[in-house]
């Protein structure tokens, strides 16, 4: 039985329904983006038009989604694509990234992505990246979120 181009299943002796569901999940799971780009993609087709700005919260999680562009989710039922101006080093290989946010509210070209972490590499202050564009996602509906991280914590006192 064949679904994918890319995928090619034998079933042998199974039921023929058995074998039809198999094949189904194992398409679906294939075409899952994994990609950054692929996510992106994916991410700006389920973005809503841009906006000025959201409400920071605590626990946000976050994607990289390449070197220029990540998705924030402040909760689960709310996600923003966020693109910077340029490409943010690092940002596509972080670990960590603290989000800066004036009274609570991260805002277009105001506030910046900050890369403090990366694989192998020992923290270090790396060069603020300004934010370009928020977008709302839409609620996903069938797409899986990718590795979702968490935002650093600001400092009391930054």
């Amino acid at each position: 039985m064949r679904c994918c181009p890319a995928l090619s299943v034998s079933f042998g002796k199974l039921p023929r329904p058995f074998a039809v569901v198999v094949t189904a999940l194992l398409c679906a799971c294939a075409h899952t983006p994994t990609d950054p780009r692929e996510r992106l993609s994916w991410y700006r087709q389920n973005a809503d038009a841009p906006v000025a700005g959201f409400d920071y919260a605590r626990n946000l999680r976050w994607e990289a989604l390449g070197n220029q562009a990540l998705a924030v989710w402040p909760r689960r039922d709310a996600g923003f694509l966020l693109e910077m101006v340029s490409p943010c080093p690092g940002l596509d290989e972080a670990r960590a990234i603290r989000i800066s946010n004036g009274d609570g509210r991260v805002r277009t070209r105001v506030d910046a992505v900050h890369v403090l972490s990366m694989p192998g590499a020992p923290p270090m202050q790396r060069p603020a990246c300004p934010i370009h564009l928020i977008s709302p996602i839409r609620p996903p509906t069938a797409e899986p979120a990718g590795e979702l991280r968490d935002v650093v914590e600001p400092d009391a006192g930054a």
